[in-house]
């Protein structure tokens, strides 16, 4: 008998050999009375193997390690859709990163059309699934789909009318997310002249000669594609097929439609490093102890039944344990079983004394989640919570900041930049592109009183816009402008809001006119202005202190007596 990887060779009658696998070679060995449960078993495994679609009925090599970009962009995938921290740390930091975004120019007519756009490209769904693959893969490419579209500028014209300007703009009216997996940078890569080709499938690649030939006509092909690429560079050839690329089978995506994103990389790398390759190692040893609490739990299910017979004083005679096998399979399927004394049976199982221990998964769980908020870990024996707060959330927070600010500034450059300077929008806008505003302006993870303190004091030396003040607090100026509308509409004769401290004439039913600085009482800020009421006169004072004067008004020396 030779054993293989792939099985048992047995040697059988007149030189034919017969290939079994492991499982059925060791039950055709079994008693024929235990074959019954083994190949129950068996089936039980092959299930397992098809549904989870595995090789095996464990998966120990799911985080194995590769040099190679595309493999690790699929491992980084893999961890996002199935370990639990690295899913909810993306969630998370989405949330907190994404809470809304909007155009902003000096131009109240560039701002209102950018912000329509952005509603019917649906930027901020956009913006969540650039944001997810950037953190996936450290990269994103996306398509844009040039169209002209008419736009009414909203708003109310001096007189209060409804304004009725219509303004047509060629802009990208969808936006869609490609596949990093497929995109190849190929040509020149420094001083940003790389190219961007397209891993097509035979089926893609017939399709495209069929276009080419006008046989089919396909906008989306014909759009998109720009030529087939033709590797000439011995050195470029030989990197891609490094890479497992088909240099054969590469079409040029215009870059006119087609856009990438990277993380920060040098020029002379085709691909930034993947975030998440730096915890594979980690989920390796995550999955390992998965697999070895498994293990126990799946040996724990499938127990060892033992039946003894007899004890060291009155052993079983071999009569009794043939009796005994001879009605195993009876016994074992009655709920009650009759016998003397000296009958045992045992579960014979694996110890669960080690398995599913919370420390070892959460020294892992600790490891894994401070790699992904771009933080490390608290040093133990750290002096003060509010410090070691401190230094933990301000570099989640201004790391979830960087990267944002750079999503900005692509967003800037590919869509608000493309559409201000497009031949076809020449003369339309006034100022130049729009910037892109995040909602609020800046992450806080922690309460920090004394910048508030610092931005209510802004806010009051009017060194700071109103919208600023209220988006530092996770408010839009607009909705609550409406809401202050509304209010005074509905419930104006309900509720009067008193200023504290302030001059009664200057709240709620206090009376009105001038407040002596041209500002009417209504408009004036809040909070005791200071200085002597208008029409006051002087004050009164005591006649026993008032200084003694004589004919010609003037202050007699001595004062009062």
């Amino acid at each position: 008998m030779t054993e293989r990887e792939t099985g048992v060779l047995i040697e059988g009658e007149n030189g034919v050999n017969v290939a079994m696998s492991p499982s059925a070679a060791a039950i055709e060995g079994i008693n024929p009375r235990m074959q019954q449960i083994a190949r129950q078993l068996e089936t039980w495994v092959q299930n397992t193997r098809s549904v989870t679609g595995r090789t095996s009925l464990f998966d120990r090599g799911k985080y194995v390690g590769s040099d190679n970009p595309y493999d690790q962009m699929q491992t980084a995938r893999i961890a996002v859709r199935d370990d639990d921290v690295v899913a909810a740390t993306m969630e998370m930091t989405e949330g907190l990163a994404l809470q809304g975004i909007k155009w902003e120019s000096g131009d109240w007519d560039t701002t209102d059309i950018f912000n329509q756009m952005a509603a019917e490209q649906n930027l901020d769904g956009v913006m969540r699934k650039l944001w997810r693959e950037e953190c996936t893969d450290s990269q994103f490419t996306v398509a844009l789909w040039w169209d002209w579209g008419t736009f009414n500028v909203r708003g109310k014209t001096t007189k209060g009318n409804k304004r009725k300007k219509m303004v047509k703009v060629f802009y990208p009216r969808s936006i869609t997310l490609l596949d990093g997996a497929r995109v190849v940078p190929v040509g020149m890569l420094q001083f940003g002249q790389e190219r961007l080709a397209w891993r097509a499938t035979k089926g893609e690649l017939q399709a495209y000669d069929l276009v080419l030939n006008n046989q089919i006509n396909d906008d989306l092909i014909d759009r998109f594609y720009a030529g087939k690429y033709i590797v000439t560079n011995p050195d470029e050839a030989q990197a891609l097929t490094a890479l497992k690329v088909n240099t054969q089978q590469l079409l040029l995506l215009d870059e006119k439609y087609v856009r990438r994103h990277t993380e920060t990389r040098p020029d002379y790398q085709r691909f930034a490093t993947v975030r998440l390759n730096s915890i594979f190692r980690l989920l390796d040893l995550k999955q390992q102890l998965l697999e070895a609490d498994r293990v126990a739990l799946v040996g724990a299910a499938n127990y060892i039944l033992l039946v003894k017979k007899g004890d060291e004083k009155d052993p079983a005679y071999p009569e009794e344990i043939a009796n005994l096998k001879e009605n195993y399979h009876t016994l074992a399927k009655l709920p009650v079983i009759f016998s003397d004394h000296r009958l045992n049976i045992e579960i014979v199982s694996p110890k669960q004394d080690f398995t599913l221990q919370r420390e070892k998964y959460d020294a892992l769980d600790s490891r894994i989640a401070a790699r992904m908020l771009n933080t490390l870990a608290a040093q133990h024996g750290a002096r003060g919570s509010e410090n070691a707060s401190s230094n933990l959330t301000r570099p989640v927070a201004r790391g979830l900041e960087s990267r944002r600010h750079m999503l900005r500034r692509f967003l800037e450059r590919e869509l608000a930049k493309a559409v201000v300077e497009h031949p076809n929008n020449a003369g339309l806008f006034e100022e130049g592109p729009p910037s892109l505003a995040f909602s609020p302006p800046s992450i806080q993870l922690d309460s920090d009183a004394a910048l508030a303190a610092i931005i209510m004091q802004a806010r009051t030396m009017r060194d700071l816009s109103r919208e600023s003040f209220l988006e530092y607090f996770g408010f839009d100026q607009e909705v609550e402008a409406m809401r202050v509308e509304l209010e005074a509409d509905k419930y104006d004769d309900i509720f009067k809001t008193a200023v504290p401290f302030n001059s009664p004439a200057n709240n709620p039913g206090g009376g009105g006119g001038d407040q002596g600085d041209g500002a009417p009482v209504d408009q004036a800020p809040n909070g005791a202005r200071g200085g002597r009421p208008v029409g006051g006169g002087t004050p009164k004072q005591s006649p026993q202190s008032a200084p003694k004067r004589n004919a010609n008004g003037n202050t007699q020396p001595g004062g009062a007596k």
